[in-house]
């Protein structure tokens, strides 16, 4: 193509650069399985050791993903200079319950309105990243 760019190829995280980049963060999509369609929900989380850790109110995620295979993804782009990266974790999401005190104090502050007294954790089985165009 005349005129493009080279640019580098999508280079893969280690995953401890992964997990540096979910600790670094609070806002993610959750994806679970309602039926046989994919849905995927924003959450605000922290990073529990391996785990994300995420507040919520009965219905969708608490209804199709205790005990489910489950997803989540964060991401961060910058537009103008072509690059970013993202980071996938899966694994089984389940409720928490009891709520041990330790994470009943860690402060996840969800934006969305209402009660969100539900602590869910998504226990990582796998944790995978990619850096496109350089660092984001």
């Amino acid at each position: 193509m005349a005129g493009a760019t080279a640019r580098p190829a999508p280079a893969r995280l280690e995953r401890a650069e992964c997990l540096a980049l979910l600790e670094a963060d609070d806002v993610g999509r959750l994806v679970v399985v309602q039926g046989a369609v994919p849905a995927i929900f924003p959450v605000n989380y922290l990073l529990d050791g391996h785990d994300v850790v995420f507040r919520s109110a009965p219905g969708s995620k608490v209804l199709h993903g205790d005990g489910a295979p489950a997803a989540f993804e964060i991401d961060h782009l910058d537009r103008e200079a072509r690059c970013g990266w993202s980071v996938v974790a899966t694994g089984r999401l389940e409720v928490v319950d009891p709520v041990p005190a330790r994470l009943r104090r860690l402060p996840i502050r969800p934006w969305d309105p209402g009660d969100k007294d539900i602590v869910m954790r998504l226990v990582v089985g796998t944790i995978s990243g990619r850096l496109v165009g350089g660092r984001a």
